[in-house]
Formats: structure tokens, C-alpha cells, sequence
């Protein structure tokens, strides 16, 4: 496969040399132009579309849609959808156009890079364009990153996030976390993901904090209790004993167990008498 190179740009050039309207810029009637159908954006945000049509009422349209030629009359919008609203609603009846001639392998492409190029995307919209890239024209992760000018890196981590399960998809959805912190999840193991997930909720952790724990949630047990799961003495028969010594020297005594039937006995003394006292209890002298 050819690379397709670097941008929305690179992919529709227009042909400065031409004698005809296609490849030039040239103006269309906006009632003459069918929508695309393999627009994968369908919503655009009310209030950025006010903010462009506000734009051209003022500038006109700056920049050209680009579109390709149906029939003898109508014409297919193949890039500028966005664009293209914006001027309905600010009441034009001509606009700018570059006119091509597109495959629909092509229409599909050029709409998938406009939408992850112009559109404030939700990271997991952002990741399924990418992935659809991948899937219907059989492009590597290198080849997604030559196009949208994002490092390879960026590409791949964003892709990653569709591997999380539906539940954490949906927060990632309604802003309760971060593409940050969704990749800090991903670092969990796949059964306590949602767990955690929660717990970065609960907690209003930051991203640099769940990173932090996603490593101690990965693996939970602490040292001392690793060692205590080694142990042939079950937690009851310690506790029991350690309840016994405490009775008779002090609070501060304990029992540490380690690996296997080893241990150590700790007994607490504040001063010389006391010292002395436990020694007998023991049946030593001083």
C-alpha cells in the first residue's frame, strides 16, 4: 500500500494547471450538493456551528469544500461537511468548491481524516476512526500517523482504549475520567480494571496519581503479607498466641512469623525491672 502522506492535504491536491472547474476552485449552488454517505460524524456542536456561520457571515467562506460530481447536476460532498452547515445557516446560496473525482474507498478515508483532524472527538471516537482505518483500508498504526501528523506512540495508546470493557467506555464517555487515566486502568490486570476504575471515581484521583497506583493495584500485596501467605501458621493460631503473651508482658509484645515455621518472639521491656520481672516469668535469673 502507498502511503497516503501527511494531512487531509496531501491526500486532495488541487490542480493548479487545470483549464476546467475540477481541481480549481469554483462556486456551487449549496442545494445542488448531497451529503456524504460515508460521513461517519452525524452531530456537530450547536454552539461552534453558530460560532463559524457567524464567521462566514462575516469573512465568506475562506476555504473551499471539496466535492465530487454526481450527475449531469448534483455534486457529493466529499470533505467540509462542518463547513458546509455553517454557510446554510448563515444563509448563502453559493459557496466555494474544489471539485474531484473521488473512489469511495477515498470518500470514506477523506471524511474518517476531517472528522479526527476538525472535530473536537471524544477519545474513544478519535480511536474508532483510527481503528476504522486499520479495518476497511488495511493501514498500520505508522501509516494513521503519517496522516493525522500524530506520533506513532500517540496512535497506538489511543487505539488501546477500545480494548477497555463497555462499563469503563461509558465513563469515558460521560467524563468521569480521562483518556489518561483510562490508560492508567489498561495497566491493570483485565479482572480488577472496573475495581479501579471506580476507585479513581470515588477518589477524584489525578492522572498522575492513578498511574502511580494502577502499578500497587496491579499487584496489591504488600511484602509483609506475602511473606505471612508463606507461613505454615494460620493468622488465628498466632493472634491466639500473641494474645497470650501479651497478657503477661505488655501490650508491645508480638510474634513475627516468615517464610515457613520460622519466626521471632519480640517481648517489650520499659526499664531494668522489668526486664528482670519477664526473665523470671521465664525462669531465668538476672
Amino acid at each position: 500500500m502507498t502511503r497516503l502522506g501527511k494531512g487531509l492535504s496531501a491526500l486532495i491536491k488541487e490542480d493548479e494547471t487545470s483549464s476546467t472547474t475540477h481541481g480549481s476552485v469554483t462556486k456551487l449552488k449549496i442545494e445542488l450538493i448531497k451529503p456524504n454517505e460515508y460521513q461517519p460524524r452525524k452531530i456537530f456542536d450547536p454552539e461552534k456551528l453558530r460560532d463559524l456561520s457567524q464567521s462566514i457571515k462575516e469573512n465568506g467562506l475562506i476555504q473551499p469544500i471539496i466535492v465530487s460530481q454526481l450527475d449531469n447536476v448534483y455534486y457529493e460532498l466529499i470533505a467540509g461537511e462542518r463547513r458546509l452547515e455553517a454557510s446554510k445557516l448563515a444563509g448563502l446560496t453559493e459557496i466555494p468548491v474544489v471539485i474531484r473525482e473521488v473512489s469511495p474507498r477515498e470518500k470514506l478515508v477523506f471524511a474518517i481524516i476531517e472528522n479526527v483532524q476538525r472535530e473536537d472527538l471524544t477519545p474513544l471516537e478519535e480511536a474508532k476512526a483510527y481503528q476504522q482505518l486499520i479495518d476497511e483500508f488495511e493501514f498500520t498504526h505508522a501509516d494513521v500517523s503519517n496522516i493525522m501528523g500524530k506520533d506513532r506512540v500517540t496512535i497506538t495508546n489511543t487505539l488501546r482504549l477500545l480494548k477497555l470493557s463497555e462499563s469503563i467506555k461509558e465513563m469515558l464517555d460521560k467524563k468521569l475520567i480521562t483518556a489518561g487515566h483510562a490508560r492508567a486502568i489498561l495497566q491493570v490486570e483485565e479482572k480488577h480494571q472496573e475495581e479501579f476504575a471506580q476507585l479513581i471515581v470515588k477518589n477524584a484521583m489525578s492522572v498522575r496519581k492513578a498511574e502511580e497506583q494502577a502499578a500497587k493495584y496491579a499487584n496489591p500485596k504488600s511484602k509483609s503479607a506475602q511473606k505471612a501467605k508463606k507461613t505454615d501458621y494460620s493468622p488465628d493460631i498466632i493472634n491466639h498466641y500473641e494474645k497470650n503473651l501479651k497478657s503477661r508482658f505488655g501490650k508491645n509484645s508480638k510474634i513475627k512469623t516468615k517464610a515457613k515455621e520460622k519466626g521471632e518472639l519480640v517481648i517489650a521491656f520499659k526499664n531494668k525491672n522489668e526486664l528482670e520481672a519477664i526473665m523470671k516469668i521465664l525462669g531465668t535469673d538476672v
